[in-house]
């Protein structure tokens, strides 16, 4: 019998894709070319909507703003909570939101926004003076005068005499008292008109029993503010000291027109009656 056995007859045993193939560059191309497209327009309509998002945040913010401004400060923390609650990484909507908390005598809550403005901008130097004046009413005034003097550094900031204002009340509540003549009447110095820090000069000026000189600046107070209920009130006090017993009178018939139905207008009413 024949021996048929062919080795070389055997099939090789199939190898799929044994050999590297050249890809289809253009087919590869295209579809990248879709694909960064894809990312592109989803990376757009994220930005817009990102874009929206913030402008009705500021919508809300200039609307609480000007609710503040009016002195409706409970519609106006509900619309700046709104705006916070959309851009809560907006150094100026967090300062807003504190001046709003801070009017509505809500201290701790003032003082955590203002302080969360700050580590989103170390440089926002409103902020600081707001943080300072949150400080003060709390009765932590040595922190409040460090952010006062931090606003101050910075030689770009347009109303400095608010914060010497401010610093004149601090060193006040100190009975640093010539510390805060200094600081009030230099911020008279940059805004003559600032009835505020003349009766805070004033104030100074009773307590060191300075009575010509503070009868003086409360008279500027009165004549930049005629309705300034409180000075008008300090104003007879110091008169009275000075034995001056019918410009006193006047004095306190003006808190009582000002003011009949509050505090200082009976305060005011007693005066009166003391000196008949």
């Amino acid at each position: 019998m024949a021996n048929n056995y062919r080795p070389e007859a055997i099939d090789p045993p199939m190898v799929v894709n044994s050999e590297p193939r050249t890809p289809n560059f253009k087919r590869v191309m295209t579809c990248s070319k879709w694909m960064g497209l894809l990312l592109v327009l989803i990376s757009l309509a994220a930005c817009v909507d990102s874009v929206q998002i913030k402008e009705r945040a500021m919508a809300h913010m200039r609307l609480g703003d000007s609710m503040l401004k009016e002195g409706r400060s409970t519609q106006a923390l509900a619309e700046l909570i709104k705006a916070n609650d959309l851009d809560p990484d907006n150094p100026l909507i967090r300062n807003v939101l504190g001046v709003a908390y801070l009017e509505k005598g809500m201290l701790p809550p003032a003082i955590d926004q203002f302080q969360r403005a700050l580590a989103l901008d170390p440089e926002y130097v409103e902020v600081h003076n707001n943080l300072g004046a949150a400080l003060l009413q709390e009765g932590k005034v040595n922190e409040a005068i460090k952010e006062f003097n931090q606003a101050l550094k910075n030689p770009l900031y347009p109303t400095p005499h608010f914060v010497l204002n401010n610093l004149g009340q601090a060193y006040f509540q100190l009975k640093d008292y010539e510390k805060a003549k200094q600081n009030y009447q230099k911020a008279v110095q940059i805004f003559p008109g600032y009835s505020l820090a003349y009766h805070g000069l004033g104030l100074t000026l009773m307590a060191t029993a300075q009575w010509d000189e503070a009868a003086e600046a409360l008279k500027k107070a009165i004549e930049h503010a005629p309705k300034f209920a409180e000075a008008h009130f300090d104003l007879g006090e110091v008169l009275l000291e000075l034995h001056q017993g019918s410009l006193a009178r006047l004095a306190f018939k003006e808190v009582v027109r000002l003011v009949p139905e509050g505090p200082l207008g009976k305060k005011a009413q007693q005066r009166l009656k003391e000196l008949k």
